[in-house]
């Protein structure tokens, strides 16, 4: 009977102690906070832009056998100088790499536009122009970039082209080419600007570029109509360009910093 009462005392402990057991407060399970996210500019992107651009051209006669052949007995001579300003607008390709707040990136544009321009042919006189028209423009350049969150500032540097024609014509009839040649023109290009990414994927920039085609000696041909002989000047061409363009980055905005 002594054992009995021993094991119900016993029994009744146990009981009494998972009771309270069950009403003490248990604490809540601790949960460890995601680590801060930052903007990554790493991606390839796809864009658009629109802008102004102009132009700056110094026409140059040489002394060539070509030239004193057309009856270029003076050489050299100035022809002249002509500039232009004009809009701009195309679309743009490239990728950026992040390390930290640096990024790497390189980057394709090609622009279209209508810059014109013509001064008057001193060796000839008043009577003929020379002209210069160009419709295309374009870049392929590294950047490179400091990044804050959001904000891009960043510089580029490369190759450039422009597609030119280049043609004489008399004052009064200026669409009828007396001499003419076209030419896609190499230089260089440096640039910079700020860029911003305000929703998700998409970002808009703001740029100045400076293109430099240098010197080249460019032979106009006679045309249809014209009794005369090729001619040859040396012609140095800048141009310079402001631009707004949005970019679109493919692959998602955020990645996680540990």
């Amino acid at each position: 009977m002594k054992q009995g009462l021993f094991a119900a005392i016993v029994a009744f402990i146990f009981a009494g102690g998972s009771a309270l057991a069950a009403d003490l407060p248990t604490k809540a399970p601790y949960y460890k906070a995601p680590p801060p996210a930052y903007f990554s500019w790493t991606g390839f992107y796809i864009g658009a832009h629109g802008g102004v651009d102009w132009f700056h051209k110094d026409w140059d006669v040489p002394l060539t056998p070509t030239n004193i052949a057309g009856g270029c007995l003076g050489c050299p001579r100035p022809a002249g100088a002509q500039n232009d300003s004009s809009w701009l607008a195309g679309v743009q390709a490239g990728f950026n790499y992040q390390v930290s707040q640096w990024v790497f990136g390189v980057e394709a544009q090609t622009s279209w536009t209508r810059l014109r321009g013509h001064d008057t042919n001193l060796l000839i006189g008043p009577t003929v122009n020379d002209n210069s028209k160009t419709d295309n423009i374009g870049t392929i350049a590294a950047r490179f970039g400091l990044a804050w969150d959001r904000t891009l500032f960043f510089v580029k540097g490369g190759g450039a082209w422009a597609h030119d024609r280049f043609f004489t014509a008399f004052a009064t009839n200026p669409t009828v080419a007396l001499q003419s040649t076209t030419d896609t023109r190499w230089g260089w290009m440096i640039g910079g600007g700020i860029e911003y990414a305000f929703w998700t994927n998409w970002s808009v920039k703001v740029e100045y570029d400076h293109l430099d085609f240098g010197r080249d000696r460019e032979t106009l041909q006679p045309q249809p109509g014209c009794a005369c002989l090729p001619f040859q000047y040396d012609i140095r061409q800048t141009v310079d360009l402001v631009k707004v363009g949005i970019n679109y980055r493919f692959g998602g905005p955020i990645s996680a910093r540990y």
